[in-house]
C-alpha cells in the first residue's frame, strides 16, 4: 500500500529523531558541541548516500532512520554550540540567524532538488546532496581548526566552580517548571503544524480546487514567512524579554488555526493561516532556544546538550501526536475542529510561559 508505505516512511525520521536525542545529549557531553556537531553531519552525509544507492523499500527506510539519528545530535551539538560561545545579551541574534539557514534550506532544498532530480535522477542528486553534507563537515573541521571556538566564562567555568553530572543535569531540567512550560511550548506549536500540513493539502484540493503546483506555492508562504522572521525575532529577544516572545508565538499560531477555520470566507483566509504559521515558528524557535540556555544558566542546570535534547524531543512529539489526535478529531467532527482544538491549547499555555521571570 502506497500511502501507508509513504506514512512510515516519513514518520520514521521523527520517531528516530526523538528516540535518539538523549543519546545526542550524552554525545554532546562526554565530547563537546563540535565534535557532536562534525560527527552528526558526517552521518547525515552517509545517510544521503545510502538514499542514492537503495534499491528497496527497507534501505531508504534505514536511510530516513539514520538522517533522523543524525538531526537530532546535529540539533543538540549545533544549538549547544551557540549556546556556549555566545552570551547572553546577543544570544537570541546567533539563534535567529541559525534559524534562518535551517528556513533557507527547507525554502531551497525541495526546489533545487526537484530540477536537479529532473535533470540528473534519483542517484546523481543523492550523491552530489551527500558529497555537499560531507564537505560541509570538512568546512566545520577546517574552521574550527583555524579558529576554536572560545567559550562564555560562565560556560567554562559555571557559576559555582563545578560541572554537573549528566544525570543530575536531568533530574534538575525535568522537575523545572519553568523549563516545561517552554518545552511544552514546543511541543504545542509543533503539533498544530503537525495537523495543519496533512489537512491544507486536503482542503486545498477538495474546497479550493488546487492543483498541486499551486499547493506547493501556498505551502511555501509559510516557510518564507519563517525564513523572514526568524532573525528579526531573534534580534529582537536580545532586546525585549523572550518570555513574552514565546507567549507570542502561541497567539499567532492560535490564530493560525483560526484563520484555518474561517477559510470558507475565501483564499486570503487560508494564505493568512499559512503566513501567521510560519511567524509563530520563526519567533517560537529563535526565541525559545535563547531562553532555554538562560534557564540553564540561571538555574544552574549543567549541560546545555540536556535541555536541547528534551527540546527536540517535544518538537518530534508534537508532529506525531498532533496529526493522530488533530486528524482523528477531523474525522470525528470536522478539519476545522481538530486544528481548533490544538490551537485552543497555545492560548491556554500562552499565560504560564509569560510567568517565566
Amino acid at each position: 500500500n502506497k500511502e501507508v508505505a509513504l506514512g512510515i516512511f516519513f514518520a520514521s525520521k521523527d520517531i528516530c529523531q526523538m528516540s535518539f536525542a538523549p543519546l545526542a545529549a550524552i554525545l554532546t557531553s562526554k565530547t563537546s558541541a563540535n565534535t557532536a556537531l562534525i560527527v552528526s553531519t558526517v552521518g547525515l552525509g552517509l545517510a544521503t548516500f545510502v538514499f542514492a544507492e537503495a534499491t528497496t523499500f527497507w534501505q531508504l527506510l534505514l536511510a530516513r532512520g539514520a538522517q533522523g539519528a543524525a538531526s537530532a545530535a546535529v540539533m543538540c551539538g549545533g544549538m549547544s554550540l551557540i549556546a556556549e560561545t555566545h552570551p547572553q545579551n546577543i544570544r537570541g541574534s546567533a539563534m535567529g540567524l541559525a534559524q534562518t539557514g535551517l528556513a533557507f534550506g527547507l525554502l531551497c532544498g525541495p526546489l533545487i532538488g526537484g530540477l536537479l532530480f529532473q535533470r540528473l535522477g534519483r542517484r546523481r542528486t543523492f550523491r552530489l546532496a551527500a558529497g555537499i553534507v560531507l564537505a560541509n563537515a570538512a568546512a566545520m573541521v577546517g574552521l574550527m581548526g583555524l579558529a576554536p571556538p572560545e567559550r562564555t566564562e560562565q560556560k567554562e567555568h559555571g557559576k559555582n566552580g563545578k560541572k554537573s553530572s549528566l544525570v543530575a543535569s536531568s533530574k534538575r531540567l525535568l522537575v523545572n517548571h519553568d523549563i516545561m512550560a517552554v518545552t511544552a511550548s514546543t511541543f504545542i506549536i509543533h503539533a498544530v503544524l503537525g495537523v495543519i500540513k496533512p489537512l491544507s493539502q486536503v482542503v486545498l484540493d477538495t474546497e479550493f480546487g488546487m492543483t498541486m503546483m499551486k499547493r506547493s506555492f501556498v505551502i511555501s508562504i509559510a516557510t518564507v514567512a519563517y525564513f523572514i522572521t526568524a532573525p528579526f525575532s531573534g534580534w529582537l529577544s536580545d532586546r525585549m524579554s523572550r518570555p513574552r516572545l514565546v507567549a507570542l508565538s502561541l497567539v499567532l499560531m492560535s490564530g493560525s488555526s483560526a484563520f484555518f477555520a474561517l477559510r470558507h470566507l475565501g483564499i486570503w483566509a487560508f494564505y493568512t493561516c499559512v503566513a501567521l504559521l510560519g511567524v509563530a515558528l520563526g519567533v517560537q524557535k529563535s526565541s525559545s532556544t535563547s531562553l532555554l540556555a538562560d534557564l540553564v544558566d540561571k538555574h544552574e542546570l549543567g549541560e546545555y546538550s540536556v535541555v536541547y535534547a528534551l527540546s527536540d524531543v517535544a518538537d518530534s512529539l508534537g508532529l506525531i501526536i498532533g496529526p493522530i489526535v488533530g486528524l482523528w478529531l477531523s474525522q470525528v467532527f470536522s478539519h476545522s475542529v481538530g486544528v481548533l482544538a490544538i490551537g485552543a491549547l497555545c492560548l491556554l499555555l500562552a499565560p504560564v510561559v509569560l510567568r517565566i521571570q
